[in-house]
């Protein structure tokens, strides 16, 4: 059961993960055999479901002498297949953002709990192309989140061409951080009087967005998402203003 729910949640619903794994146990087995082993209706297989499966190239049909044989195909095919639809997707992002921006009138609020719900927080900044704006003060923040993201964040942003503007509050060293401008890493960064202007938080704006953590270690961490066109531009303002009076690290 545990790898026909694998199976399905790949995109091969119901029968058609019934009938591979069928082929996949029966080997080189002709069609009454297979349609037998999985308990599905032979119009069913012949109709609907291998139709389905050649489609995806996990399932061939092979002809000794007179007779038919069906033959389960490695599934690794499928998978990359897969992962090119969801690259695919993930570039149309954006443009789906834009639409939905421009059919709603009221900002759309995501709220998300925990360390792994901040760290769903900063996956969606990786999700669009555009720079990133980020006002944060980067003391005692968790360090689970730390290891995040100097092994996985600031490789997977730069991987992706995404740059980033850093507006620090207070230290720019802190726990594993030692934060300064990197133009291989896409970061220029910028310091403030963390007494005279203390942000214990995270808040970024990209593209159509605006994110806030709570990801201090001493607080139970908190994310928002709120996809508004207007209070991006918005808090995009208010960052650019600040930037200009911010010293260069």
């Amino acid at each position: 059961m545990n790898l026909q729910k694998t199976l399905e949640n790949i995109g091969l619903p119901g029968n058609e993960s019934r009938v591979y794994l069928a082929a996949l146990e029966l080997g080189e087995t002709p069609y009454s055999a297979l349609a037998e082993k999985a308990g599905v209706k032979r119009a069913t297989l012949y109709y609907d479901v291998l139709p389905a499966l050649m489609e995806k190239g996990l399932i061939v049909q092979k002809v000794i002498g007179k007779r038919k044989y069906l033959v389960a195909q490695d599934l690794q095919a499928h998978l990359e297949n897969k992962k090119a639809e969801l690259a695919q997707a993930e570039k149309e992002i954006p443009h789906l953002r834009a639409l939905l921006a421009s059919a709603t009138v009221k900002p759309t609020l995501l709220f998300f709990e925990g360390v792994e719900g901040i760290k769903k927080v900063w996956q969606d900044h990786l999700k669009q192309s555009e720079p990133i704006l980020e006002c944060i003060g980067i003391e005692e923040i968790h360090p689970e989140l730390q290891k995040y993201v100097k092994e996985h964040y600031i490789w997977k942003r730069a991987e992706k061409k995404i740059p980033l503007k850093m507006l620090i509050s207070g230290p720019t060293v802190a726990g594993i951080f030692k934060v300064k401008s990197d133009p291989y890493e896409l970061r220029e960064v910028r310091n403030i009087d963390g007494s005279l202007f203390p942000i214990p938080l995270g808040c970024d704006v990209y593209g159509d967005s605006v994110s806030i953590t709570l990801h201090r270690k001493d607080s139970e961490p908190v994310g928002l998402i709120i996809r508004s066109k207007e209070i991006a531009t918005t808090m995009r303002s208010l960052f650019a203003i600040a930037w200009e009076q911010a010293k260069k690290v």
